[in-house]
């Protein structure tokens, strides 16, 4: 007989329910001996039914087996229970979202302890912590949004994206982060998938709104999430930034805005840049070690011209064999180093009219835990296009170059000959030509072109080809037809090609034609003693010199007509203001000493002529202060505003004039006096006698500024002609008589000086009220001059000090 064991020593209740995970013991005989309270939380035992002593396999076949959603693992546990064999780590779905892990224990004696624990929540929480740290740190910003477009969460580059906190984003409307001209875009999507739409829904460009800075462009993907009955519950948003692309096309625009099929293409390839795996254009292929195709996407086998299925299996180098590429691909393979290579040329074998191609493409090594390479991961992206558009930007450059020398070279002269000159230097100097000269037509008939210039070139040349008759071949190509002309000294040279060469004592030679607004000038000829061909891009650069040096050539020629026009209108303006002058003045003499004689009506005539006289002085004093602010290169000077004001009114002894100022240094020149007494003088002519005139300065609206205003209680201005009676010749329509260039003469002056000037009514809507002529200075703030009257203890004036209103109508020749 077989002794019985010793019965198993209880654990007390108390201890077995702190613990977390549910205990089922057995004895030896199968039935329950202790079960703690996590295992009937578990397990939907009768809270009222006594387990001890029980049959356990029956509790768990009747409780627990039935709730296991495989039939394999409830019939494990059952067996291991039954056949005391320990289980360990036994995972099984008991509800939908709810799984427990039970394991079996022998712990001796012919016990069994059954062990249930709950495991859903700690792989929800896994699944969660790893969702979470895919969704910060993923590189494109993720937004999670309700129905409505309010935003429910959102990662660390969504954040970024938008330059604010993301406690600060949640709750916001998404629709308020899109600039307004991108927000029908986004409601659209919005729309789209409310509809039940096609998803997920890619690729759509805005422009979002960030905190602080201006709008950056994103590309935009939508998924939408729906519960059980289909509706809208959450929209997944992915926001990539392509401030770097649109970038990209703007400057591939500005540089090759001639070739917009080049540009189409490369907008593609961008294109197709935005997805990944199946939609991208970067061609994917996965190579195992004995670099046999095993994966690739339809990228690939579209570049490859092979189907997928034509692919796998076959050994890359079988389908496209290439010594240094295989050599390559066993290198990583054998090493384990990854490899990388931009616009690497390759040629399809099997597809030559696709010409040679270029690609950058990486081979990344795909190893075991032990290290051990189990294939290759080959990437490909076709920039063909952009070694191709780089191809043109260098050509394009190289133009820019040559052209930006020769026009440095024609802005630097000053001379139609020393123009050409300077043009010929900067052209040889670029290309590296032997010899130079450069060919104008001159004469009536413009029939024979004469050298004008030359750089190195043989007397036996100079002799041969000092002067060209147009009108004879190859001559009239260049210089009538305004045709380049190239000759090369090569084996298919024509004769008379090489007896133009044996002239000019080169081996290739370029005739340019000179061209200005679409008439041929002249002709840049240059020739080589060595090098027997002249490229294509060599040649296409020089007729682009040709038509720039032409312009300066032209641009030459109206400088020196413009020139000649300037000397004979400063002669008329001499004439004007000194013979007229002197005219007037003694006309004026003969005025006086007629005075003394004549009386009646002879004196009302002589007060006429006087009139006339001094409105002729005053024209031509006008027309020399105009002269003297075009002609004036001095700068901006400190200058005491009240002591112009005042010498100015002392020139109206007869006149009521008001002034109310401040004491203060402005920025102008000696002219600043014109300003007053054009202004003084209007308000006194066509005010008449009794016209009062008040003259106000004060500080403008910043610390920088003074406004000045000269108000008469004359006729006025009207509304319609305010703004034209600055314009030449105007005033006269407005005011009386007069020639209309003392305003002119003062908004011209005022721009000068940094300011303004406008006409206004003295009392505001009452234009028969009087005008008011106000303007604006520059302040000379923190400049002292000798005129300027410090303040007490200062040296400065760096306060304007108040002057009192003050009459000045009797008192003559005030300072």
């Amino acid at each position: 007989m077989h002794a019985t064991p010793p019965p198993m020593p209880a654990v007390p209740d108390a201890v077995l329910d702190d613990l977390s995970e549910g205990l089922l013991l057995l004895d030896s005989d199968g039935r329950v001996v202790q079960v703690n309270q996590a295992f009937r939380r578990l397990v939907p035992v009768p809270e009222d039914r006594d387990l001890s002593g029980a049959d356990g396999t029956a509790l768990v076949r009747t409780y627990l087996a039935p709730l296991i959603a495989d039939a394999e693992a409830a019939a494990r546990l059952l067996a291991s229970i039954r056949t005391e064999k320990p289980l360990s780590g036994l995972e099984c779905r008991i509800a939908p979202g709810r799984r427990v892990a039970c394991s079996v224990r022998t712990p001796g004696n012919g016990t069994v302890a059954l062990l249930v624990s709950e495991v859903t929540a700690s792989r929800e929480s896994e699944e969660q912590s790893r969702y979470r740290e895919l969704f910060d740190l993923a590189p494109d910003g993720y937004f999670v949004c309700d129905p409505s477009g309010s935003i429910l969460d959102v990662n660390r580059a969504g954040a970024l994206l938008l330059g604010k906190e993301k406690a600060s984003l949640i709750g916001t409307p998404g629709l308020s982060h899109i600039v307004p001209e991108s927000r029908g875009a986004y409601q659209e999507l919005i729309a789209r998938l409310e509809d039940g739409g096609p998803e997920p829904l890619r690729g759509i460009e805005v422009w979002m709104q960030p905190a602080a800075g201006k709008p950056v462009p994103v590309s935009l993907s939508a998924t939408a999430v729906r519960n059980d009955r289909g509706s809208l519950v959450e929209i997944r948003w992915l926001a990539r930034d392509i401030s770097r692309r649109k970038q990209a096309d703007a400057e591939r625009e500005r540089l090759l805005g001639e070739n917009r099929s080049l540009a189409a293409d490369l907008a593609e390839e961008r294109d197709l840049l935005r997805t990944v795996m199946e939609h991208t254009d970067v061609h994917l292929a996965y190579l195992d070690a004995d670099l046999r195709f095993v994966r690739v996407n339809t990228a690939y086998a579209e570049g490859s011209g092979y189907a997928k299925e034509e692919l796998l299996g076959r050994g890359h180098f079988d389908l496209f064999p290439n010594p240094e590429n295989q050599a390559i691909f066993e290198r990583v393979r054998d090493t384990g180093e990854a490899f990388r290579i931009y616009a690497k040329p390759f040629v399809y074998e099997s597809q030559p009219e696709r010409g040679t191609t270029h690609w950058d493409w990486s081979l990344v090594p795909v190893k075991d835990a032990a290290g051990t390479v189990q294939g290759l991961v080959f990437s490909l992206a076709d920039v063909t296009e952009r070694i191709r558009a780089e191809g043109e930007i260098r050509i394009r450059n190289r133009r820019l170059a040559v052209l930006n020398a020769v026009i440095t070279a024609s802005a630097s002269a000053f001379t139609l000959d020393e123009l050409i000159e300077n043009a010929l230097d900067a052209v040889l100097d670029t290309f590296g030509f032997d010899v130079g000269s450069i060919y104008m037509l001159e004469g009536k008939d413009r029939m024979q072109a004469v050298i004008r210039c030359y750089r190195r070139v043989s007397e036996f040349a100079l002799m041969q080809n000092r002067t060209l008759d147009v009108r004879h071949w190859p001559y009239n190509r260049v210089f009538i037809a305004g045709q380049p002309w190239f000759v090369e000294g090569t084996e298919s040279a024509s004769t008379r090609d090489r007896d133009a060469l044996a002239d000019f004592g080169v081996s290739s030679l370029a005739f340019i034609p000179l061209v200005a607004e679409s008439s041929v000038v002249g002709a840049l000829v240059l020739g080589s003693t060595g090098g027997q061909e002249i490229p294509q891009e060599a040649r296409r650069i020089l007729e682009a010199v040709g038509r720039e040096v032409g312009a300066g050539v032209l641009r030459g020629m109206l400088y020196d007509r413009l020139d000649a026009a300037n000397r004979e209108a400063n002669l008329y303006i001499d004439i004007l203001t000194h013979d007229i002058r002197n005219a007037d003045n003694v006309a004026n003499i003969y005025a006086d000493l007629l005075s003394e004689t004549l009386s009646g009506t002879e004196q009302e005539y002589l007060q006429k002529l006087r009139a006339s006289i001094k409105k002729s002085i005053e024209i031509t004093k006008n027309v020399g202060t105009i002269r003297k602010i075009r002609e004036s290169r001095t700068g901006l000077v400190p200058i005491d505003l009240d002591r112009v004001i005042r010498e100015e009114i002392a020139h109206y002894p007869d006149t009521r004039i008001t002034y109310d100022g401040l004491h203060v240094t402005v920025l102008a020149d000696d002219l600043l006096p014109e300003v007053f007494t054009n202004l003084i003088g209007n308000a006194a002519k066509h005010g008449g006698p009794d016209v009062e005139i008040a003259i106000a300065v004060e500080e403008g609206p910043d610390e920088e500024t003074v406004r000045v205003s000269v108000a008469d209680t004359g006729p006025g201005v009207p509304d319609d002609v305010k703004e034209a009676i600055f314009a030449r010749f105007e005033q006269g329509k407005v005011r009386g008589s007069g020639q209309g260039l003392g305003l002119s003469i003062c908004r011209m002056l005022l721009f000068r000086y940094g300011g303004t000037i406008r006409a206004e009514d003295r009392l505001p809507g009452r234009p028969e009220e009087g005008a008011a002529f106000r303007f604006t200075l520059r302040e000379a703030t923190g400049t002292g001059t000798e005129e300027t009257s410090p303040m007490p203890g200062d040296g400065t004036c760096a306060k304007p000090v108040k002057n009192p209103v003050h009459d000045f109508r009797d008192t003559p020749g005030a300072p």
